[in-house]
């Protein structure tokens, strides 16, 4: 006979939990809204929070180093943007523009370990070292003539005509400084003091530079390579230019943090005006979207856009004078720094709202059937709410993103129109306009492109970056 095998008993077979059903029903995590919920994921994106922390930084800068970092003289004023102080060299002489102009960066304390020490690099024949920028008088004419070289020498109270010895070295020998001539009618070397090869007239005095090399070059011109001390030279070591000054002797530290502050405004200006513009436009276009009022409004964009923005901006350019006109009557007055840029940001957003615009009826297209809108119609909301309270609050993400990437192009966009001569006239500083000064100063001061060039690429950087994070953060799928 088969043996029944037990069954379990049913109530061994479940394990009752502890707790009140009204416990069970608890969500686990915190309920947070859909910009709380993005704010966590930004904070997420290490990349999205370095940028944002970088562009906090240069914002900052942008505000207070202009006038709380200013340079500042020994007496304690300030050499500004827009106007400076009378500056006094060591000898407690007042400094003309001229003698500040073109200057290298020179910081304190960094100069110590060899960088930012206002030394630059330079190759000059030994002429213009050993005798320098001579009066343009009938005498030294005469006397620079091949045949009067015995009397030049005698006038100059140098040992050597330059183009009769070529340099070997130059050493310090008891703290002076000597250098090693080879003669070339002799053939013979000698030394002497480095003094007694310095004319009156030479800038390069022996206290100011720093041999490196000497060659002749095919055309038998002797080159010297040296270290040359600018500060020195100009005889103001007792003046810091964080990054240098530029032709017209402004400190580009100064221009450089307000070129940051301009560049930025121009960005955001022209941003919030194509936005504003694209939003109503595409808004419009898209609620009434396969209509011909639809129709009418995307031709007139699509015409509109086909022109190019360079063309545009060169129109602007060329109407300036009764653009000028216009605004002075209606504000009274404006300088033509201002009024420049006026017309540059209203140039950069003549075209910049279409993109907008149709994204903005793309993405109302798509909502504007949905399930929700159609809801707020039964209840008898109009079209104007409709379009403000329902369709717009669902788009505002995306557009967000568009803004963010949008910042970076239009500094690009004013840095090229400077660079082309269409930007900001000087002195007025701007990102381009500094890179543009670099630009032509690269071969004696390369640092005068490198620093704007480089804050320029570290903001456009950052931003992209922190666009980058608002796109993930913002996306639904993403979540």
């Amino acid at each position: 006979m088969e043996k029944k095998t037990s069954q379990p008993n049913q109530a061994d077979l479940f394990v009752l939990t502890q707790g009140h059903s009204e416990e069970r029903e608890k969500l686990v995590t915190k309920s947070m809204t859909f910009w709380q919920d993005a704010w966590r994921r930004l904070r997420e994106n290490k990349m999205a929070m370095a940028g944002l922390w970088v562009i906090v930084i240069l914002a900052v800068f942008a505000t207070l180093a202009p006038s709380v970092f200013a340079f500042r003289n020994a007496d304690g004023s300030r050499y500004t943007y827009h106007s400076a102080p009378i500056l006094l060299d060591e000898d407690g002489k007042e400094i003309s523009k001229v003698d500040i102009a073109f200057l290298p960066p020179r910081i304190p304390y960094l100069e110590k370990l060899g960088i930012f020490n206002g030394v630059i690099k330079l190759e000059r024949s030994s002429w213009d070292i050993f005798v320098g920028e001579l009066p343009a008088t009938d005498e030294f004419k005469e006397l620079k003539k091949p045949q009067n070289r015995k009397k030049l020498i005698k006038e100059l109270g140098i040992a050597y005509h330059p183009y009769e010895v070529n340099i070997k070295s130059m050493q310090v020998k008891d703290g002076e400084k000597y250098v090693t001539l080879l003669d070339l009618g002799t053939k013979k070397e000698v030394e002497i003091p480095l003094v007694d090869m310095i004319s009156p007239y030479s800038r390069f005095k022996p206290d100011t530079f720093e041999f490196v090399s000497a060659s002749v070059d095919d055309k038998g011109v002797e080159m010297v390579t040296i270290l040359s001390d600018e500060y020195a030279i100009k005889n103001v070591k007792n003046l810091y230019f964080w990054f240098g000054t530029d032709r017209l002797a402004l400190d580009i530290w100064t221009r450089l943090w307000i070129g940051v502050r301009i560049s930025l405004i121009i960005a955001l200006i022209s941003m919030v005006i194509d936005f504003v513009l694209g939003i109503i436009y595409g808004t419009i276009a898209g609620f009434y979207g396969g209509t011909a009022v639809d129709t009418v409004m995307m031709r007139f964009a699509e015409i509109w856009g086909s022109i190019p923005a360079l063309v545009l901006m060169i129109i602007m350019i060329s109407i300036e004078k009764k653009i000028s006109l216009f605004l002075n009557t209606v504000t009274g007055g404006l300088s033509y720094e201002v009024i420049r840029f006026i017309i540059l940001v209203f140039a950069m957003s003549l075209s910049g709202w279409i993109g907008v615009a149709r994204v903005v009826r793309a993405q109302i297209l798509k909502l504007r059937d949905q399930e929700f809108i159609l809801a707020s119609r039964t209840l008898g909301a109009g079209k104007a709410r409709l379009m403000a309270k329902h369709l717009f609050p669902n788009i505002i993400g995306q557009l967000t993103v568009m803004a963010t990437f949008s910042i970076p192009g239009a500094i690009f966009y004013e840095a090229f129109l400077t660079f082309i001569g269409l930007g900001l006239p000087i002195p007025m500083s701007s990102l381009g306009v500094l890179v543009n000064e670099g630009y032509k100063a690269l071969q004696s001061r390369p640092s005068m492109l490198l620093i704007p060039a480089v804050i320029m690429s570290i903001l456009m950087l950052s931003i992209n970056l922190l666009a980058n994070g608002l796109r993930d953060a913002l996306d639904p799928r993403m979540r």
